[in-house]
């Protein structure tokens, strides 16, 4: 399923807001009725897309907030003005709304438009605003909107991970084909244990220039360096550039395989620490199932990641007789909890960097990892991985990149 199609309409390039009925989706335009009727595409169709925030106008949107329709009456001409029953609303403004404070998402909003107080223009928008914070009935977290992407590093990767698993624990609605809280919840519990994989920057460029050309592969349980795993790459890859990380977990008879989106730096400064907080670096954008011996070919949308993981795969799933072996695999370089041991071999090449992740007593992943290969290094053997003090409850999570 795909989590990041963004419909416009082709008349107006406005992106447009999404109503289901069970199978049945009706698009509408924002805010109000337009003078025209909706004609959906998608908006990578289009060269150019408003998608902004329906009270501010001035930001890229985070959440859709659900009320009831709402209409505007006019005491003394008696018209009526109908407006939207979805809104999509920036962090800025979505802090206001959360805060119940409509005079003041008024006040911010007009200040943008430079309506004064007491004009027509203000008390309109100031009714809309009250309609809006009063009769809200919840809200959905985007993931259609096209942030500007992190720059994602090895040391990075644990705090995104506890961030993620943090956004699917928590009480965020996510989009509805990913909502499922028990599928949620078992996400969240196989990635706090799953180890972590970070491609360094010499193999990021080429993933992009040969993995569309990639033959059909079928994936087994051979071809994964480990049972589950998050994968994430220093910057976006694919067609568009928009995969950041892609993580896989079992099934039955296969995977949960999850592609993600990265959020950098998205908003005003004072707004990024509750942003990183609330819901982190990654934002999904596709999930899927995928059976165990499924053919997949250089167009399936998690492709990057598997010419890491199945990069000379012949389609009958034998193993290629220049691939190395399950304990050997090519350009992965793997770091284990300390007090394993693992013969010690390793491609000359590093390809992957494995995180490995400290534990609390508690059984959950700290946000700190233990050790972090040298980036760039061509080790002959692999470093050992040696545990840091565990640092003090009060500065435990002090620092918040931000990405």
């Amino acid at each position: 399923m795909n989590l990041a199609t963004l419909m416009a309409c082709a008349t107006c390039h406005l992106a447009l807001t999404e109503q289901r009925d069970g199978q049945r989706i009706t698009y509408r335009h924002p805010v109000g009725d337009d003078a025209h009727p909706v004609i959906p595409v998608h908006a990578d169709r289009l060269q150019q897309v408003f998608n902004r925030c329906h009270t501010c106008t001035g930001a890229p949107p985070v959440w859709n907030y659900r009320t009831g329709l709402i209409a505007i009456v006019a005491v003394e001409g008696g018209t009526v003005q109908t407006y939207n029953d979805q809104w999509h609303v920036c962090y800025r403004c979505a802090q206001l709304i959360e805060a119940d404070d409509s005079e003041a998402l008024t006040a911010h909003c007009a200040g943008l438009m430079h309506w004064l107080p007491g004009s027509d223009e203000y008390t309109i928008l100031n009714t809309l605003h009250r309609g809006i914070v009063l009769g809200r009935e919840g809200r959905t977290l985007l993931t259609t909107t096209d942030w500007p992407a992190a720059r994602i590093t090895a040391d990075m990767l644990p705090k995104v991970r506890d961030r993620l698993t943090g956004l699917l624990r928590g009480p965020a609605t996510l989009p509805a084909p990913f909502n499922d809280l028990a599928l949620r919840r078992s996400l969240a519990g196989q990635l706090d244990l799953a180890p972590l994989y970070w491609i360094n920057h010499e193999f990021t460029d080429p993933v992009q220039a040969v993995s569309e050309e990639q033959p059909t592969a079928r994936i087994t349980d051979d071809l994964v360096p480990s049972p589950a795993g998050l994968l994430a790459w220093p910057t976006p890859v694919g067609d568009p550039q928009r995969l950041a990380a892609v993580s896989w977990t079992p099934q039955a008879d296969g995977w949960h395989v999850v592609g993600y989106r990265s959020i950098g730096h998205a908003v005003e400064d004072d707004l990024m620490p509750p942003l990183r907080h609330e819901i982190g670096w990654l934002t999904p954008v596709h999930a899927e199932h995928i059976a165990r011996r499924t053919a997949l070919d250089g167009r399936h949308p998690p492709r990057p990641a598997r010419h890491h993981l199945a990069p000379d795969q012949p389609a009958d799933g034998r193993r290629s007789s220049d691939r190395p072996t399950q304990g050997s695999r090519q350009g992965v370089r793997t770091q284990q909890t300390p007090g394993t041991r693992r013969p010690n071999r390793m491609h000359q090449t590093a390809r992957h960097h494995r995180v490995a992740g400290t534990y609390r007593t508690d059984g959950h992943p700290h946000a700190r990892q233990t050790g972090l290969p040298v980036l760039g290094l061509r080790p002959r053997t692999p470093t050992a991985v040696r545990p840091r003090p565990e640092p003090s409850q009060d500065n435990r999570h002090s620092s918040v990149p931000q990405g």
